[in-house]
């Protein structure tokens, strides 16, 4: 039995449609047409795939499977049609890209803004996701690939998971707050106010973290819900610790113009808080060659975030804002630069 590409598609919107009125429309087909290559299908494969009725067609048990297997050849081929016609100039392709919150706020921006200024003609949809999130679409190639924090992956068969550098995260909260200007805060102070996750905490990250917030002797600090707020936006969650007491955790590059406006200010950092971000990509699909632009600028984004990352902490230690959280920082500053 060897099905057309042309026949498989057939297949797969009839039963997605589980009609042949409503599919022939979509196919460009006249309702017969459809019906004859339905019939060509169901000869070859010597079984009935659809039960039709006055209601529409539903799938048999053969029909799901191959219906299933369709789907798998056609995103294939489709892939395949894409990456001939981006392969031709690199002048136009789409592409469909995943990003946690720390990434999107400091190196997707700018590497998107390259990819559109040296090739306008390539399309992009952005996903806004946690890594969990980001995977399952991956898996299911929505996505040509994605950056976010990859602790949890880097066992995963299916994968291609490139490692980036490893960014120091530091505790921040309003100019003003309670802790801004105290000497030596240990993680259970900060834990004694609320705190805001700008993104789903890793687990390499949350058990310290519930370690920490148990050792605060307050009983109203130890009852409140830890995060008290997750949000994926980080740009929200700045602006909900400007107004409040609330603490959160971010990346230098996050906040560098909170930081430099006094806006924020640094409350400390621990050696074991650190986001570790990579592409990821699965090993069966190979990025197209616009994908693999996009990723160059990503990497070379990064690169230039790193850099931004060790001046300003060197800024803010010499100005004072924040500077009781540089001398933990620094020691995690070591891993941001190698």
């Amino acid at each position: 039995m060897a099905l057309e590409i042309r026949q498989m598609r057939h297949v797969l919107a009839l039963a997605e449609l589980g009609s042949f009125a409503r599919a022939a429309v979509v196919l460009h087909l006249s309702q017969s047409a459809l019906s004859r290559s339905i019939q060509v299908v169901e000869q070859q494969v010597g079984a009935a795939l659809f039960l039709r009725s006055a209601a529409g067609v539903v799938p048999t048990d053969i029909g799901r499977v191959l219906a299933q297997r369709a789907r798998q050849v056609v995103q294939m081929a489709e892939e395949i049609e894409r990456e001939v016609l981006s392969n031709r100039t690199l002048q136009t392709g789409q592409l469909c890209v995943g990003t946690g919150p720390y990434p999107i706020e400091t190196i997707i921006t700018p590497a998107l803004t390259r990819l559109i200024s040296t090739h306008p003609l390539v399309s992009v949809r952005l996903h806004l996701a946690d890594w969990d999130v980001l995977l399952a679409r991956l898996r299911s190639r929505e996505l040509d690939f994605f950056v976010a924090e990859i602790s949890t992956l880097q066992r995963e068969p299916d994968l291609v998971v490139e490692p980036m550098s490893e960014h120091a995260l530091f505790f921040v909260g309003r100019r003003d707050h309670p802790l801004a200007r105290r000497k030596g805060v240990k993680p259970g102070d900060t834990f004694a106010f609320p705190f805001a996750a700008p993104a789903r905490i890793p687990p390499r990250l949350l058990a310290p973290m519930l370690s920490a917030k148990a050792e605060s002797a307050d009983a109203a600090s130890l009852a409140r819900p830890f995060p008290t707020i997750e949000c994926n936006v980080v740009s929200a969650v700045k602006r909900v610790v400007e107004g409040s007491d609330a603490l959160t955790a971010l990346t230098l590059s996050c906040m560098a113009t909170e930081l430099l406006d006094r806006r924020l200010a640094l409350i400390g950092s621990e050696r074991w808080m650190s986001v570790h971000y990579g592409v990821v990509s699965l090993k069966d699909r190979p990025m197209s060659s616009a994908a693999a632009r996009l990723r160059e600028f990503i990497v070379e984004a990064e690169a230039a975030a790193t850099l931004e990352e060790r001046q300003l902490l060197e800024r803010c230690s010499a100005d004072g804002a924040g500077a009781h959280a540089a001398p933990r920082s620094r020691k995690t500053s070591a891993r941001v630069s190698r």
